[in-house]
């Protein structure tokens, strides 16, 4: 998605006929999108989010070919077998999953990996049950074979580690708050996500990323002294800032030693 101006995620229904440039179209209600979208000019709609998976895609496989598409779980340990019946979409339309981190979420990550489905983890501020199940995951992602779709943020923080090069979290699962902005189901504009609540930040709304980290996102102390910093960005202090980060400092210290790892074989492979 373009990263030079916003982009606005707004529900179908406040759809506006010509203010806002950049667009993630958002519905319960898939077959209603090729004729609400009829009259938009490709180049403005970035992408659509299907936020009910009860519901019928098949209007959407031949429609805006390239486009993409996100599902949006909200239960991931009973909606995972609805996966099933989106799977024609990968024909024509780069598609994602988003999947929540709530107890059982697991078996829905497996799931969408087997259909084909690369994977955005919702991953909130876990508790230490959910780390345990997200530690699992992560054991998933890095030693199974049969693996062919990215889990993000797993995948981005390993190559941030793998090429030396971090890129914080904000960006990595997208929810940067220089280019990205929430329209509600009532039209009221916000922050996307846990930065719905932020309160005015004075940053000028070209601001980049490392200005919102550094004198909003990250800007107390902990997250200073944080060895994980520029791969976190300060994602898991919002929206409680007083979150133990304990368990996430596990997870991202074992990416840190895959990446190592990683890197260490590929150097002792016989060149061809």
């Amino acid at each position: 998605m373009p990263m030079n101006e916003l982009i606005h995620n707004i529900p179908l229904h406040h759809l506006p006929a010509g203010s806002i440039e950049k667009l993630i179209v958002r519905t319960c209600e898939p077959a209603a999108l090729p004729t609400a979208l009829a009259k938009e000019k490709p180049e403005r709609v970035v992408g659509v989010q299907i936020v009910s998976l009860d519901t019928d895609s098949e209007p959407l496989n031949a429609w805006a070919p390239g486009l993409p598409v996100e599902l949006v779980m909200v239960d991931p340990a009973t909606e995972f077998p609805l996966l099933y019946r989106h799977t024609a979409l990968l024909d024509q339309h780069p598609v994602r999953v988003v999947i929540p981190v709530q107890p059982g979420f697991a078996k829905a990550v497996k799931t969408a990996v087997a259909l084909d489905f690369p994977v955005r983890l919702d991953v909130g501020q876990p508790d230490l049950t959910l780390i345990e199940e997200l530690a699992t995951v992560l054991e998933f992602y890095l030693h199974q074979s049969t693996v062919a779709q990215p889990i993000e943020y797993f995948q981005g923080v390993l190559l941030g580690f793998y090429q030396q090069e971090p890129v914080a979290l904000w960006a990595v699962l997208d929810e940067n708050p220089q280019w990205l902005r929430y329209i509600g189901d009532d039209g009221t504009e916000s922050l996307y996500g846990r930065l719905a609540r932020v309160a005015e930040t004075g940053l000028a709304s070209e601001a980049g990323l490392g200005a919102w980290i550094e004198r909003i996102l990250a800007a107390h102390g902990e997250c200073q002294s944080c060895e994980f910093l520029h791969h976190c960005g300060g994602y898991f202090k919002w929206p409680c800032q007083d979150y133990d980060c304990t368990g996430v400092k596990g997870l991202f210290g074992q990416l840190r030693d895959a990446a190592v790892e990683l890197r260490r074989d590929l150097e002792a492979a016989p060149t061809l």
